[in-house]
């Protein structure tokens, strides 16, 4: 980024992370995690990536675990879009996108 962040973005990209972080160590069993922040024009894209056991995405959403909940709630607050894509097996990527 070449530029600071609203305060209020800053925010709630670090709930993000950080909600994103912790159900990695719980969960994961993950060997690595990449997070990346990056803009692209006025996008900004968050995004956690590990190379743990994965999920069932449809299942867990529906039963509100995980934190995806919040994590969902955070990026609609900042106007975004929270993806998470995960397979059993295939580890865990947690994408968020908000404009400046």
């Amino acid at each position: 980024l070449t530029t600071r962040l609203p305060f209020i973005m800053e925010e709630g990209l670090y709930h993000i992370a950080q909600e994103a972080l912790n159900n990695t160590l719980k969960h994961s069993h993950a060997k690595t995690v990449n997070v990346t922040l990056r803009q692209s024009g006025p996008v900004i894209t968050l995004e956690i990536v590990d190379d743990g056991c994965g999920f069932d995405v449809a299942n867990v959403s529906q039963e509100g675990k995980m934190g995806l909940t919040d994590m969902a709630e955070h990026a609609t607050e900042l106007g975004g879009m929270l993806t998470v894509t995960s397979e059993p097996g295939q580890g865990t990527r947690i994408k968020v996108d908000v404009i400046l």
